[in-house]
């Protein structure tokens, strides 16, 4: 799978700086790889054959880049699609979920900082829903699971992050490009 996110961009080599200051040499940008249906599907895939086991009834895409992604898993495991409001921690408009429901929450990247899906845990536990699992394009927790559920993913990468001070491709004076923070 890693040379289907490389050969759409999502993957991109190079010397990238961050708002944040901080270096790297991996760009990810699932978004490249989703914009090509026959490609997201096969992405989707990867993810949908660890949850037919389990059968979950709603999907939920936890950033609006993971829509997609996210519609696509819903759509091969025959399970109701919700996602979050652009800029909000609540669920768009009218969607909702129900007492019982099993949940799978479905993210581009997912890293070490779960502050993003606190409040849709705490939304699951409020009406009584429950939480089975959680699933990524591009993993790059350093723990197994960070919040014990299920946790899949399609490529399970190092983040590869540097002061500069420390950057290997500083000292070697190798041109940067800068990037935006993910929303």
């Amino acid at each position: 799978m890693q040379e289907i996110l490389i050969s759409t961009g999502a993957i991109q080599y190079g010397h990238f700086v961050r708002q944040d200051g901080k270096h790297t040499d991996i760009l990810f940008s699932p978004a490249k790889a989703f914009q090509f249906p026959p490609t997201c599907r096969k992405l989707a895939y990867e993810i949908v054959k660890h949850f037919w086991d389990i059968d979950p009834q709603v999907i939920i895409a936890c950033r609006i880049g993971a829509i997609p992604f996210a519609a696509e898993i819903a759509r091969q495991l025959e399970a109701r699609l919700l996602w979050l409001m652009p800029g909000s921690e609540l669920l768009y408009q009218s969607l909702a979920l129900h007492s019982g429901d099993r949940v799978v929450l479905i993210d581009d990247i997912l890293t070490d900082d779960i502050s993003l899906y606190k409040p849709m845990i705490r939304e699951i536990l409020r009406v009584d829903a429950r939480l089975i699992g959680m699933a990524s394009l591009i993993d790059l927790t350093s723990r197994k699971t960070p919040m014990n559920v299920r946790q899949i993913s399609v490529l399970k990468r190092e983040d590869h992050m540097f002061n500069p001070e420390d950057c290997k491709m500083c000292l070697q004076y190798i041109e940067s490009v800068h990037i935006p923070l993910r929303p």
